[in-house]
């Protein structure tokens, strides 16, 4: 169940993903108790996968605090860096809620024009759901719409990044064309 794993980028190392008033609460156990359990199975030797597992399997956590232990585990024992993805590589997330129709937002969005520099090729699209493609070449561009009551959402997912240090940048960039796709609205 071990892997070769690249450490993670050197950085201070993260902190866990909730409070631990908030982890004790929903399992039961505070990030201190989770954390040395999981260094007496072994897990900083683990890759992801089978630290989840072992979670879900042996310490009995349901599948969503079972990913969200272990990647806090993973940031606080500095196998992975904050943004970084099981495999190795970086992705960054921006979202917001616009005033408008969900199906506005989706025509609007897909018609372009709001884009920050650089080069989408789309190979997926569904209307009102997602549109997807290549991003600057290797990247990969993942873009959800979702209805939130009156108005809609769109989430942004930017991935297959080469490192951190791209990761401010591009957020910084899909917030600023976030501004522009309102201004088309």
């Amino acid at each position: 169940m071990s892997q070769n794993r690249q450490a993670a980028p050197k950085s201070r190392p993260a902190a866990p993903m909730m409070s631990d008033t908030a982890i004790t609460a929903k399992t039961g156990k505070g990030w201190e108790a989770w954390f040395a359990a999981l260094d007496k199975a072994g897990a900083a030797k683990l890759d992801h996968k089978a630290i989840a597992l072992l979670l879900t399997g042996k310490m009995g956590l349901g599948d969503w605090h079972g990913q969200m232990v272990s990647v806090s585990y993973e940031r606080a024992r500095g196998i992975r860096a904050a943004n970084q993805k099981c495999d190795g590589e970086f992705s960054v997330s921006v979202t917001r809620v616009f005033d408008a129709p969900l199906s506005r937002l989706f025509m609007t969005a897909t018609k372009g024009g709001w884009f920050p520099r650089g080069k989408f090729e789309e190979t997926s699209r569904t209307r009102d759901k997602y549109w997807r493609g290549k991003w600057n070449g290797a990247g990969r561009l993942s873009i959800g719409f979702y209805a939130k009551g009156q108005k809609a959402q769109i989430a942004i997912d930017s991935g297959k990044l080469a490192d951190a240090a791209i990761v401010e940048k591009e957020r910084a960039a899909w917030k600023k064309a976030l501004f522009k796709l309102e201004g088309l609205l």
